[in-house]
């Protein structure tokens, strides 16, 4: 039987236009909006989602119109690259010299005194490291590495979908582990990225709404990059995404959960801070992460990073990955997603945490599992409202 067969009869057509316009249209209309406005920023939210509803709207419908595979890897080529680009691009702001940015016109002659050897290198560095991670990202497309994986996960080594799906995954967690590896630093906690905040006092202007906006939109395309009018209708998509609705024993226990983990991983930190500090490896600037936190430190505020980052982090990672590709390489997704923050100690944290979330949905359910990373998050972040660092 054809590979599409069994698809045909189920795709809604009108259902994955619809949202496929919804998404354009949001992304269009929030670019010429711009931020100034709440209908600005809920419409612009979806802008990063877009690429990814596009790419497994083509994957799926590829699998009955074989032409389309051709747009399916120009989009996910477009995604790889665009990583690509803004690693390199964060990496060079953390290389340069803060004067050299901050600076609205800088003299060519103070760019020549500023950009020393040693940036040259580091940037040269950063340059074949991203070169290299794009080149890694792509050896899924390598049938022999498929059938390797297809071995220990839950994939099939032969559908375009698990393939394309493979690749970016791939892509997520090497491409954005590239800036600190090469400079040590996080790109958002540099001197230079620092200094443009402080320089921009409307920076964080908006960002509590963004994140329950951004949730929103991950809420939807999470639904279709599972496959919600192509291959599942939505009471299937529910259950591949492992969304439930909790007892009250399950409610009990992700919050119980939660609180564990607050103490597990104070400890946790602890120790990973003390090994570092013996084998003087640079950590996490606590000070600097936490001015990211500012516009959070409210009532309102502590609950919807909470919620935004417990739902949609597991919703997209443990809920779309892990059924196909395990605890470990959503884990490590995780973690890389967490790159341009936290350096190497911070990251390992975030990656242990992930491996518990990871057990938590494969034996009860994303649903779960969200809860228990939003009471983790709540409690950090109430922790930091009254005058305890945790971080």
């Amino acid at each position: 039987m054809p590979e599409g067969t069994s698809i045909q009869s189920r795709i809604n057509y009108p259902g994955i236009a619809a949202v496929l316009l919804l998404f354009i249209v949001a992304t269009v209309a929030g670019g010429l909006l711009g931020g100034g406005t709440e209908i600005g920023l809920f419409l612009g939210s979806a802008a990063t989602l877009t690429p990814f509803v596009f790419l497994a709207a083509a994957a799926y419908l590829s699998l009955i119109h074989p032409a389309l595979k051709y747009p399916a890897y120009l989009i996910l080529l477009a995604v790889v690259l665009g990583l690509a680009v803004l690693s390199f691009a964060l990496g060079v702001v953390t290389i340069l010299p803060p004067e050299f940015l901050l600076t609205g016109n800088p003299d060519p002659a103070a760019v020549d005194e500023r950009v020393t050897s040693q940036a040259a290198i580091e940037i040269f560095l950063l340059f074949c490291a991203c070169t290299g991670a794009l080149a890694l990202s792509f050896t899924p497309l390598l049938r022999a590495v498929r059938i390797r994986l297809a071995s220990r996960l839950d994939f099939s080594p032969y559908n375009r979908v698990h393939t394309i799906a493979l690749v970016t995954v791939f892509a997520l967690t090497l491409i954005p582990l590239v800036p600190v590896a090469v400079t040590g630093v996080p790109p958002y906690l540099s001197e230079t990225f620092t200094g443009i905040i402080d320089a921009d006092t409307t920076f964080f202007e908006g960002a509590v709404s963004v994140d329950i906006y951004t949730l929103f939109w991950t809420i939807v395309a999470s639904f279709v990059i599972v496959g919600l009018f192509t291959t599942r209708k939505l009471p299937e998509s529910l259950e591949r995404l492992g969304l439930t609705r909790p007892g009250a024993r399950e409610l009990l226990l992700a919050v119980g959960f939660g609180l564990a983990l607050v103490g597990l991983f104070s400890l946790l930190d602890l120790a990973i801070g003390s090994v570092w500090e013996a084998l003087g490896w640079p950590l996490t600037d606590t000070e600097a992460f936490e001015r990211f936190l500012v516009p959070y430190l409210t009532p309102v505020g502590i609950l919807v990073a909470s919620i935004s980052a417990g739902f949609g982090e597991e919703i997209s990672i443990r809920g779309i990955l892990q059924p196909r590709f395990g605890i470990i390489l959503p884990a490590m997704l995780f973690a890389a997603l967490h790159a341009f923050q936290y350096n190497w100690d911070g990251i390992i944290s975030v990656f242990i945490a992930g491996l518990v979330f990871g057990v938590i949905r494969s034996r009860y359910s994303t649903t779960v599992c969200a809860i228990t990373h939003t009471t983790y998050d709540f409690v950090l972040f109430l922790a930091l409202l009254l005058g305890f660092s945790v971080i």
